[in-house]
């Protein structure tokens, strides 16, 4: 699911907005992942439901989707890690 698809910014009243996860069920309550709201003309307040780094405030809604869409690719992307076997210790030699 690319973050597109996964993430949808819904007007829920004149000035309050939702975002949902659809990678949860609709009655799962970690669906609901930021409500924002107006504040003034050209500023959103934004209360994020889950810890993400994200600022709270922004000039609008669309700004606050476009952010979380490009942070999660970012956050679910495994990141390799070389493995190798642990080095090998040779006893030193008693000087005495």
């Amino acid at each position: 699911m690319t973050p597109e698809e996964r993430f949808e910014l819904r007007q829920v009243a004149v000035n309050e907005w939702s975002i949902s996860d659809h990678s949860y069920d609709a009655h799962d309550e970690r669906c609901v992942v930021a409500c924002i709201w107006w504040v003034a003309l050209d500023e959103c307040e934004v209360s994020w439901m889950v810890e993400l780094g994200l600022p709270t405030r922004y000039p609008s809604p669309a700004n606050v989707i476009e952010d979380l869409r490009l942070l999660v690719p970012r956050r679910t992307k495994p990141i390799p890690i070389a493995h190798f076997a642990p080095p090998t210790t040779r006893p030193t030699p008693d000087p005495g």
